[in-house]
């Protein structure tokens, strides 16, 4: 049985890029591996039990709070992996391999499954840059050096989704033979007909939390959309959401909207031309890669898996930084780029997306792995 562990898969954080991977993932390993589980928390109790759900299986277990890495949300964290850790010992000899989506909380579970059953570990770096897992697991509050030196010994294989997630591993210790480089994936749609005005139609779609600058992106493109008929319209979920639409309000935008949260982006990117995404930190975007999957061209900031797709006037942009004048500078350079160049450059991420993240490609890299780690699928 390969147990699938990720902090949240269920309302807690249901719009998450990392939740979205980890039910793909799980659902494309269906059927090609004996046994697959996903383990994951939730907020409610009544929902701490075993699910299946067109095959797919999924035990939730209860803690008072989303679990997060530091701060005062830490306690509940242990509360959740004390007790996936009870569960992985009383299924120790039906597991094959425990596979950390993600190093938080849970690979320490998993480095001590390997380390005291003998059960391979894991761990897939999902975040690069300041905010990488490797460094933030390395906290004061994980035990510190320790901590992470106790993980990278007892993990058989990490995961890097992108070349600068790798190089963060090598940085703080991982061995380059324990490393393997690993897209995250996407399931394609049919390709949707090109909607009108497409190309003056901006999106953010992701997390309303300050990691992601969205005041200053709305800010920013008010600002220079305001005599243009261009348009930024704003999806997602999370704290800032009050405050956002709060300054939406107070400002009177007439051109930057939220629209609130989508489940299907599928059904909502081909009305868009661009994506912006601020950010101070990612993995390999979820929400980029659905963007280029439907040619809509990224402008995001440098950082882990932007920089490793996107190449400048090729396949999208970079803000130089998240200050308000390169914001603005950013949105500019999109806001007079001809149609016939937003064509071009659509069409160039459409074909690069289909060529690199395939979901049954990246299925096929796992298998290949838990193949190398002796595990029979």
């Amino acid at each position: 049985m390969i147990v699938m562990c990720v902090c949240h898969f269920d309302e807690t954080n249901a719009y998450g890029g990392l939740e979205k991977q980890a039910k793909l993932l799980s659902q494309r390993l269906l059927g090609r591996v004996r046994d697959l589980i996903v383990i994951a928390s939730t907020r409610e109790l009544s929902r701490a039990k075993h699910y299946e759900s067109h095959g797919l299986k999924t035990r939730l277990f209860w803690t008072y709070t989303t679990p997060q890495v530091s701060g005062k949300k830490l306690p509940a964290s242990l509360v959740w992996a004390l007790q996936v850790l009870m569960w992985t010992f009383w299924n120790r000899k039906k597991i094959t391999v425990f596979h950390s989506h993600q190093i938080r909380i849970h690979a320490f579970v998993g480095a001590i499954a390997q380390k005291y059953w003998g059960i391979p570990h894991v761990a897939k770096s999902a975040s690069g840059g300041p905010g990488a897992d490797i460094k933030t697991i390395g906290s004061h509050k994980y035990f510190g050096r320790r901590g992470r030196d106790f993980i990278i010994r007892n993990t058989q294989a990490f995961i890097a989704t992108t070349q600068s997630i790798r190089d963060d591993l090598l940085e703080y210790g991982v061995p380059d033979h324990k490393i393997a480089v690993i897209p995250n994936g996407l399931s394609f749609p049919a390709e949707a007909p090109r909607f009108a005005k497409r190309s003056k139609r901006c999106v953010f779609l992701g997390r309303l939390s300050s990691d992601k600058n969205i005041l200053k992106l709305a800010m920013a493109a008010e600002a220079v959309m305001l005599n243009t008929d261009y348009y930024l319209d704003i999806y997602g979920q999370g704290e800032l959401r009050p405050e956002l639409e709060k300054l939406l309000h107070d400002r009177d935008m007439k051109h930057v909207s939220y629209k609130g949260f989508v489940e299907n982006t599928f059904e909502l990117l081909p009305q868009y031309g661009w994506l912006m995404l601020p950010s101070d930190a990612e993995g390999l975007s979820n929400a980029m890669l659905e963007a280029m999957a439907c040619g809509v061209v990224p402008l995001t900031t440098r950082v882990s898996g932007c920089v490793d797709h996107i190449i400048p006037d090729e396949t999208g942009y970079f803000f130089q930084d998240v200050s308000p004048q390169s914001l603005i500078e950013g949105i500019s350079l999109i806001c007079g780029a001809p149609e016939s160049r937003w064509e071009t450059l659509s069409d160039n991420v459409r074909r690069y997306s289909a060529a690199r993240f395939s979901i049954d490609r990246v299925a096929d890299e796992y298998i290949k792995l838990y193949r190398i780690l002796g595990i029979k699928e």
